[in-house]
């Protein structure tokens, strides 16, 4: 007489392992891309935080003064990396200010903001 024995073989042992496996990778996978996506957000808010601080400045002085765009050029390649570019624009009483940095999406436009704050 045989006796049925209770248990799982060893193929099943395995099968489960590689789905156990699968599940793990899927979600450190998905850990990765949140970080990617919370540190590009972040860069995203520093240099909107940086253009606007500069049209505030502009704004409450009524000029943007000669030292103050080498200055916001500085304070953007130092938060944002030393290869990102601040440029700003004046033409018929508007300022445009662009930042942008390599670190952004392939493809994707530079932020750029455009204002009327020149008298």
């Amino acid at each position: 007489m045989w006796a049925k024995e209770g248990g799982m073989t060893l193929l099943e042992v395995l099968l489960a392992m590689t789905v156990l496996a699968l599940g793990v990778f899927a979600a450190a996978a998905l850990q990765v891309r949140g970080m990617q996506a919370a540190e590009s957000a972040l860069r995203d808010g520093q240099a909107l935080q940086l253009a606007q601080g500069m049209f505030e400045r502009v704004r409450a002085s009524g000029t943007l003064e000669a030292g103050e765009e080498s200055a916001w050029r500085s304070r953007v390649t130092q938060v944002l990396g030393t290869s990102a570019q601040g440029l700003i624009r004046r033409h018929a009483g508007m300022l445009e200010l662009q930042v942008s940095w390599p670190a952004q999406a392939e493809g994707r436009p530079p932020l750029q903001l455009q204002g009327r704050v020149l008298p």
